[in-house]
């Protein structure tokens, strides 16, 4: 195994000597410094990291997430950085033979010095960067100088030389002032309509020394041969990297236990592909969150000469197979995932990183929203184009837990360059991250890029240019995601599916719902109703959403009190869905209102505002997930935009940027709950879908009641049923006139419940709009019971209908459901987990009922 020597301060290297045949990895992460170029002053810099969160730390720019802060940073941006930092080498170390500096990730324009020797010009963030240092170092002391050109001058020297603009179409800049596409960095970087403009750089991945000799164990790919219950094959494919001919040994072990070995393989100068056989005798099979365990085989592979032991790698192996299916139907083509033999419906959202600053975007993060995608049911995430190839931690827990994960590269809203260096470019990056991540059993498909086909002929981008210029541009689109990065996959991850485009048909055209997956985007971008998900439903919907103000808690911590209204300066600045062809004016927070207004009454004050953008985006993504279920198979995926934000803003997030549900997430983990009943108007009935995830029938009751809102019950039908494994179908159907003659429209609610066992899952249906509502002013009891510091039940009870009843506090933490209609004469029994001694204090409750 690769030894990993941490240092606390500049220089640490105490245990290699000239008798150390492994491979020795020295962290350079310590003691750096930094400044603007051509200043003089060094201050204090941290590694890995960036420019502005060292000058945040230094109190030298304000908290860019701060009001408009973000405004007084840009500046940033524009200036050139200079990084450095020393360390020590002894003689021991000088007398490897091989001695390499390694950048995981420079951001992003970057000349590397060692000892005042430029060794290196880097110009990918998304890619590790490597070079040979030995003749350079010396016995003491040596300097290592990162100098970073300001990526934002840069790609602008590079968008002068162009003849045309090329569209990037969510860049916070003047159109012919565009210059994230010129780049190979993270785009959300530049700013999207979720997200501020914080254009970073600096040494933003590890950096140390790794030193070796004879022989380098690079890299191992687990390549399945053939995978059954009874058995599962693979072969290990070992890149060894030797400076002369050698004979090695080379032993793989599953679970601690030698599994294979190969004696005296001859390695030629040079990179050697090495295939070592192994074998799992009825294997515990991998399954996403809801269907199985997930189990993972700890594989590891040691390279050896003779006695002496030259490394190893370690990867874990989830033992699965995957497919995407496209097979022709009567109505176009099939897409969905066929996990273990069996055809899974995708549940989940879109995944941006959890913060603009890529090193705050911590493996704590990566808990929190694996965490919170499993907890709502979720078995596929979609690691969107626009931010970056994520670090395997995501993809470890990914692994862990079951979650899928629909990778995109990073090509999102925009048009790419065609110049040979910037192709070429593209196909390092591919091919390295494919090889990176290749052995997660969460990968399950790669994806070339986010609405570049949308834009350049939905969007009719195409019509900006002059056609030689539109045909240059689009022999370059067909480069890159029909030639370049599909190659990168056949040839290092073959076994994994390749889609040229979300969205798109199987023909590679524009989506139309019958193939392929779409991004339904009516609601919201084209003022449609929440009823229109349920038309035409799409055969997979990897898009989709509507946003919504996080709780005051969030709001607070980037506004003051003088901003506490919708469209104030502030909430203005933060907002950047602009939304002009809808009306004069129209942008976000207007079409938050609009829609509100659609479905409610007009808020009374901003708190009710703020709370009823919460309940309103629920029921939008209810409605979405419950269309998108129901229709099964002919729908077999529901990726709602997005889960987590990357500063505390208004947005399409389930989650808030510090960890806080919406009412939306709440929403969906009963949307997404393995069994599911779905009461919807079908014409001149109420049908009733049961839906079923699980692989095996499940016999229950269905039952179906209708109350009047102060509780009175008017009508009752039970019966019994099978619900068929892995379906959705309709079991009940109640004509309209029925439910009208027990109540008035305005004052019943009908109440879908299925009883499987000791699972009950429970589903309403209103006659009416809340707006048109009889609701009453109700009377809450609400009682706390603290079973610890750490946790308490609260009991709730009410005189009438409550709607969307919703449990807010300062204190931190989490309640077992929220914003759920309470049904008068019921106590309901909440559990908090959290700062209980502050949730006694300040407990407080809030509803429709109460907000207009």
């Amino acid at each position: 195994m690769k030894r990993f020597l941490v240092f606390t301060s500049a220089l640490f290297i105490v245990l290699s000597s000239c008798h150390t045949k492994e491979i020795t990895t020295i962290q350079l992460n310590s003691g750096w410094q930094f400044r603007q170029a051509g200043k003089d002053e060094w201050l204090t810099a941290t590694v890995p990291g960036c420019v502005h969160t060292d000058l945040l730390a230094l109190n030298k720019i304000p908290d860019p997430f701060y009001r408009q802060n973000e405004k007084a940073v840009m500046w940033v941006e524009k200036a050139d950085w200079e990084y450095k930092t020393t360390f020590e080498v002894n003689g021991n170390e000088l007398k490897n033979d091989h001695i390499l500096l390694r950048f995981d990730g420079l951001d992003t324009y970057a000349d590397v010095y060692v000892n005042d020797s430029l060794v290196m010009k880097a110009d990918n963030m998304f890619i590790g960067w490597e070079v040979p240092v030995k003749n350079l170092l010396k016995k003491g002391n040596n300097e290592l100088r990162v100098y970073f050109h300001s990526a934002v001058a840069v790609g602008m020297e590079k968008l002068r030389k162009v003849p045309y603009a090329l569209m990037a179409a969510n860049e916070l800049a003047p159109e012919n002032e565009r210059t994230n596409v010129y780049t190979r960095k993270a785009p959300f970087h530049y700013g999207w309509d979720w997200g501020p403009r914080l254009v970073t750089c600096g040494v933003w991945r590890a950096v140390k020394l790794e030193m070796w000799n004879t022989a380098k164990l690079d890299d191992i790919y687990l390549k399945p041969q053939k995978v059954t219950t009874e058995e599962a094959r693979y072969s290990v494919v070992a890149t060894i990297i030797a400076d002369k001919s050698a004979n090695v040994n080379l032993t793989a072990t599953i679970d601690g236990k030698e599994a294979a070995s190969r004696k005296k393989v001859e390695l030629k100068e040079g990179e050697n592909k090495i295939p070592l056989d192994i074998a799992i005798q009825k294997p515990e099979l991998w399954w996403t969150n809801g269907l199985g365990g997930h189990k993972l085989y700890a594989v590891e592979i040691t390279l050896s000469t003779g006695e002496t032991k030259l490394g190893s790698i370690k990867h874990r192996l989830g033992v699965r197979t995957l497919e995407l299916v496209q097979q022709p139907d009567s109505a176009g083509s099939t897409f969905y995932f066929k996990l273990n033999g069996v055809p899974v419906f995708m549940k989940g959202s879109n995944y941006i990183p959890s913060d603009i600053f890529l090193t705050r975007n911590t493996k704590t993060n990566f808990e929190r929203v694996v965490k919170d995608a499993t907890d709502a049911g979720m078995n596929m995430l979609r690691v969107w184009g626009g931010g970056v190839y994520e670090d395997d931690a995501l993809y470890d827990l990914m692994d862990e837990n079951g979650i899928l994960a629909w990778n995109d590269f990073m090509f999102a809203c925009n048009v790419q360059p065609v110049d040979s260096l910037h192709l070429d470019n593209i196909r390092k990056e591919a091919e390295y991250n494919v090889k990176r991540l290749r052995n997660h059993p969460s990968i399950a498909l790669w994806c070339g890029n986010n609405e570049n086909l949308s834009a350049w002929f939905g969007w009719n981008w195409i019509g900006r240019y002059p056609k030689k210029f539109s045909d240059t541009l689009w022999w370059g689109y067909q480069q890159i995601y029909h030639h370049i990065l599909p190659e990168a996959v056949s040839k290092y991850h073959p076994e994994v599916s390749y889609w040229p485009s979300s969205p798109q048909t199987k023909d590679n055209k524009l989506s139309d719902r019958l193939s392929g997956d779409e991004h339904d985007w009516a609601v919201w971008f084209a003022n449609a109703p929440f009823s229109n998900y349920g038309v035409k439903v799409p055969r997979f919907v990897s898009e989709y959403g509507m946003q919504s103000f996080p709780e005051m808690k969030t709001i607070r911590a980037f506004a003051n009190d003088s901003d506490m209204e919708y469209r104030s300066p502030v909430m203005e600045h933060r907002q950047r869905s602009n939304l002009g062809w809808i009306g004069p004016g129209v942008n976000g927070n207007e079409m938050i209102l609009i829609y509100i207004k659609k479905y409610y009454k007009e808020p009374k004050d901003f708190a009710s505002y703020v709370y009823l953008s919460q309940v309103m985006q629920a029921e939008s993504f209810r409605s979405a997930i419950e269309a998108h279920r129901r229709n099964m198979p002919y729908c077999m995926g529901s990726l709602y935009w997005q889960i987590n934000d990357c500063w505390p803003t208004m947005s399409w997030s389930s989650v808030d940027y510090f960890g806080r549900w919406k009412a939306s997430h709440y929403f969906v983990t009963k949307a997404f709950y393995p069994l599911l009943v779905v009461p919807y108007a079908n014409g001149s009935t109420v049908s009733v879908s049961v839906v079923n995830d699980h692989l095996t029938d499940d016999s229950g009751k269905l039952e179906l009641t209708v109350y009047d809102f102060s509780g009175k019950e008017l009508w009752k039908e039970i019966s019994d049923l099978t619900v068929k494994a892995n379906s959705s179908q309709v079991y009940a159907r109640i004509p309209l006139s029925k439910l009208r003659s027990l109540g008035k429209e305005n004052e019943i609610i009908l109440q879908a419940s299925l009883a499987c066992g000791q699972v009950i899952v429970t589903n309403y249906y209103y006659l009416k709009d809340c707006k048109d509502l009889a609701l009453q002013k109700p009377v809450i009891e609400k009682t706390i019971t603290k079973h610890s510091s750490q946790e308490a039940e609260i009991r709730l009870h009410s005189n009438t209908l409550v709607k969307n009843l919703a449990l807010t506090t300062a204190a931190e933490g989490r309640f077992s459901d929220n914003y759920f209609d309470v049904i008068p004469g019921r106590d309901y029994f909440i559990i908090f987990n959290g700062d209980v001694d502050s949730l006694e204090k300040d407990l407080r409750v809030q509803c429709v009922n109460e907000s207009y």
